[in-house]
């Protein structure tokens, strides 16, 4: 059997998010996936069929920590991957990687030739497109997915949301707290959705962190919310989070791993983006799942910078006519959002999934459609629009994108 190794060294939702790839790779051979040992668990949930290697990528890290990574790397050179595929570009991945021969390391369409750094050209152009973010345009799947050849129709990696009979889940905060809504603004959405879906159910979902927003939310929920509600932050194992997720009605949700969970389980998705998050980037993957997207001029901004504007992008959230807006489209009618806010829906295309305004001005649509047709282009696919330019043109455009300062890190380095 063909064996292939992919690398996933980052967080829960990013493991979610390499699915396509995953899939794409399944359809050919054996995956063998290199991932931090606190993920092993959700993996074999996610993925029953891969083969898991638990290394310690993140945390303190201790002599026996050590031991059991360098036992995990000699296993992985013995053996034979037809292709390798390394997700993350840090210095410990890119370390890894050059165990192996370079003509393994599966990057379509093939390696930058110039002597230097061997990196794949698409991930420069992608990376080089987005620095300007507001105009980002394609899925973190979709981007991990076209580094294989001819990756698996974008419809079939998570089934068709729909509703389970279990309730509404509530996801109270990500990582960044930023990107996540304040307790009194989430309770009042909460009271929408529960008014809308006949107060059904209601659980809250988080880590131990978040048990102080998980109270600071209750006290803000009417008594009739407060009867059907219960708090599942800090007990939730991965197994237990994957049972629960997989019977819900709806899951409201900042952009988290547990929204990523969610779309792999087909679970209806309503998102509220703000701060750093962008749907275009990490929405949820599939059709007909919302996303709630601030669209204040700052939108997006960088998470690890400090807020300069007093929090504008939080502003449309708190509207009441937000919360008509909610209840007009769950009752399947026209809807106007607050300003600076913007409705999304979730779909598909060549490229993969992509999310169309349903509500509100988006004033990056042109541009935003412009560079899925150009990475559409660049990746020969058909479907999309396609560019009114020669062949000669587009490769200087992309020659253009795929200029970076690289030159000045060590020859034969490849990340």
């Amino acid at each position: 059997m063909t064996d292939y190794l992919v690398i996933q060294a980052a967080r829960f939702g990013d493991l979610i998010q390499t699915k396509r790839l995953i899939l794409t790779l399944q359809a050919k051979g054996q995956v063998h996936l290199l991932l931090d040992k606190g993920l092993v668990a959700l993996a074999k949930l996610i993925y029953p069929n891969i083969i898991c290697y638990p290394f310690h990528f993140h945390g303190k890290i201790d002599l026996d920590s050590v031991a059991k990574n360098r036992q995990i790397l000699q296993s992985l050179s013995c053996l034979h991957f037809e292709e390798i595929y390394n997700c993350n570009y840090s210095p410990m991945t890119s370390a890894i990687c050059r165990m192996f021969e370079s003509n393994i390391l599966g990057y379509r369409p093939n390696f930058a030739s110039d002597g230097g750094i061997l990196k794949s050209p698409f991930l420069r152009l992608i990376r080089q497109m987005t620095i300007n973010r507001k105009h980002s345009a394609i899925n973190l799947v979709d981007v991990w997915a076209h580094l294989a050849q001819n990756p698996i129709d974008g419809t079939l990696v998570n089934p068709k949301p729909c509703r389970h009979g279990g309730g509404i889940g509530v996801v109270l905060s990500g990582q960044e707290e930023r990107r996540s809504l304040p307790p009194a603004v989430l309770a009042d959405l909460i009271q929408v959705y529960s008014a809308i879906y006949n107060n059904p159910k209601v659980y809250f979902l988080g880590t131990e962190l978040e048990k102080p927003n998980a109270h600071q939310t209750r006290r803000h929920l009417s008594a009739a919310i407060q009867r059907n509600l219960e708090d599942l932050t800090g007990k939730t194992s991965w197994a237990d989070l994957y049972s629960v997720v997989s019977s819900l009605d709806l899951l409201l949700t900042p952009d988290t791993g547990t929204m990523h969970l969610a779309a792999h389980l087909g679970i209806p998705i309503r998102a509220f983006f703000l701060s750093s998050a962008l749907c275009h980037e990490t929405g949820p993957y599939g059709a007909g799942h919302v996303v709630f997207q601030a669209a204040a001029p700052c939108v997006p901004c960088l998470e690890k910078a400090s807020c300069t504007h007093n929090l504008e992008c939080l502003s449309p959230f708190k509207t009441r006519e937000l919360w008509r807006a909610i209840t007009r489209f769950e009752n399947g009618q026209s809807v106007d959002m607050p300003a600076n806010l913007l409705c999304f829906v979730s779909d598909f295309d060549a490229l993969g999934v992509s999310f169309r305004p349903l509500a509100g001005v988006d004033s990056m649509q042109a541009a935003r459609t412009t560079q899925r047709a150009f990475i559409a282009n660049y990746l020969h696919l058909d479907g999309l629009e396609r560019l009114d330019c020669s062949e000669q043109d587009l490769a200087e455009i992309i020659d253009m994108f795929s200029q970076d300062l690289e030159w000045m890190l060590p020859n034969t380095r490849y990340a």
